[in-house]
């Protein structure tokens, strides 16, 4: 009875997890764009000091 219960465990806390391994991508994803944005900010600053 306890080794079902542990392996109903095991596959629940497998499920849990997929959900934030998604959330990591998404949050990395939004530091990267979030980067690249403030990268992209900075040239264009550049450039308008120079004209």
């Amino acid at each position: 009875m306890a080794h079902s219960n542990t392996a109903q465990f095991q596959s629940t806390s497998l499920l849990s997890l997929k959900p934030l391994f998604a959330i990591k991508d998404f949050i990395l994803l939004l530091v990267d764009a979030f980067i690249e944005a403030k990268h992209l900010e900075e040239q264009s600053h550049k450039n308008r000091v120079g004209d």
